[in-house]
């Protein structure tokens, strides 16, 4: 097969000639004169070396051949489609929209870098951002809501494909004083004899924290539910209470000395994967595709890395 003739505007023009069933009404389609499509007709005819096209008193149509060349066709177009389409992303006066879903760590730790960066590099594109619990991350992707979604662990059914993007850490988070702790380890009777303060239902945080206390038997004196992060660190801080919490997002309080953190005696450190998501069943926009490979190459970077909890694999 000769490839350097088989031209885009040749393969538009097989596809015309399915749509319209006729040389003529494809000719119109493509913009030029019926002669002009004859001839690529027939030099793409040469290049493949089948016939592609029968002609007969009532138009024309697709020859077996014709078809799997038309089939192949239109998803070449396609992507030479989205490729232009990318590149105009580059272009500033052009106006792409990327549309984000996170949950609170990635939304709050992760991103604001990352999208410096990505519009740094992608200055015609548009970025939007919406922070919300990790099972509406997954609908928001799935609903077409959004193009990405960057989300904690979350159990679901619905058609996402997951990478991992980095392996997170929830720690215990008291006010400093509040629990007797032993090499910042506190035991299961200690610790249920304070209140629990958890995240709304669909937090990934919450998910998680619930899986692995359960698992250790623990059951806390009085369980309080916020719908705000912040509202929680306030709450520990003010002792009202203790919490488990992305390192990541306690880790200035932390340090300050606001906080306490620590981990539950006897039991594994609470690791939870950070993924991002996309629909299984959607083809991703250009600057979907786009985003994704800038996430790929700041992953593997030595120079650009995404930040890890590192206590996770400590």
């Amino acid at each position: 097969m000769q490839m350097e003739n088989v031209h885009p505007l040749r393969l538009r023009l097989l596809l015309e000639i399915e749509r319209a069933g006729s040389i003529s009404g494809a000719a119109g389609a493509c913009g030029i004169a019926q002669p002009s499509a004859s001839m690529h007709l027939r030099t793409l005819e040469a290049a493949i070396g089948q016939r592609l096209v029968t002609r007969n008193g009532r138009g024309s149509r697709l020859t077996t051949a014709g078809k799997v060349v038309a089939s192949h066709a239109a998803h070449v177009l396609s992507t030479l489609d989205g490729m232009g389409r990318a590149l105009d992303a580059l272009d500033p006066r052009n106006g792409g929209h990327l549309t984000l879903a996170a949950s609170l760590t990635p939304s709050v730790v992760l991103l604001p870098r990352i999208l410096r960066r990505f519009v740094d590099r992608y200055p015609g594109v548009c970025a939007n951002l919406r922070t919300v619990p990790s099972e509406t991350v997954v609908r928001e992707v799935v609903r077409g809501g959004a193009d990405i979604g960057i989300a904690g662990e979350v159990p679901t059914a619905e058609p996402v494909v997951r990478t991992q993007l980095l392996v997170d850490e929830l720690v215990g988070v008291a006010s400093p004083g509040l629990l007797r702790l032993q090499s910042a380890h506190v035991s299961l009777g200690e610790l249920a004899r304070h209140r629990l303060l958890i995240g709304a239902e669909g937090s990934s945080t919450r998910i998680v924290t619930e899986r692995y206390l359960a698992r250790a038997g623990y059951r806390p004196a009085q369980v309080c539910v916020f719908d705000s992060h912040e509202a929680i660190k306030r709450a520990v801080a003010d002792g009202v209470g203790v919490s488990f919490m992305s390192r990541l997002l306690v880790q200035k309080e932390v340090e300050q000395g606001e906080l306490r953190a620590f981990r539950v005696a006897g039991t594994e450190r609470m690791a939870r994967p950070i993924h991002v998501l996309q629909s299984a069943t959607t083809e991703l926009t250009p600057e979907g595709a786009a985003f994704m490979t800038f996430l790929a190459e700041a992953k593997s970077s030595e120079t650009e890395q995404l930040p890890l909890a590192a206590s996770a694999s400590s």
